[in-house]
């Protein structure tokens, strides 16, 4: 086992940047970047005003347009920014992992037992958030009956 390192303040050399596109693709956070699928969340995050001061009927009449519409709007005004996630994620793997660990962290993630893992914690994360749907909404309704009985 590696033991956790301090922390790297230098530039990677080629071959840890190598190895941080490699962690990046294999781990899907490369995806999410080139993507910007992280930001999808907002889409269905009301407080942020997506219907405020709006009169915008459904592109084509398509019910869906209410949660495409702004996914698509924070994809393009994603790609403004997309250059500096790339680099803030860039800069902290490099921060954070040595070279020796980026080499164990992509070895495991681009291997069967890898694949495996990153494919049975998403799975993991789809069911149980499936399957807990009505604990939470009963769990965030009784949080909030007791915040606003303070």
């Amino acid at each position: 086992m590696i033991a956790p390192s301090a922390q790297e303040t230098s530039p990677p050399t080629a071959e840890k940047l190598a190895l941080i596109h490699r962690f990046m693709k294999a781990s899907g956070l490369q995806h999410q970047i080139d993507t910007g699928s992280f930001l999808e969340r907002y889409a269905f995050t009301p407080e942020v005003g997506w219907a405020q001061n709006t009169d915008i009927a459904p592109r084509n009449g398509a019910l869906i347009d209410p949660w495409t519409g702004p996914i698509d709007a924070l994809k393009v005004a994603y790609e403004k920014y997309r250059p500096q996630y790339q680099e803030a994620y860039e800069s902290h793997i490099n921060w954070e992992f040595t070279e020796a660990e980026l080499r164990g962290i992509v070895s495991f993630l681009e291997s069967p037992l890898g694949a495996h893992y990153l494919d049975g914690t998403w799975r993991m994360k789809a069911y149980t958030g499936t399957n807990m749907e009505e604990t939470e909404e009963l769990l965030v309704r009784q949080a909030v009956e007791l915040y606003q009985a303070r």
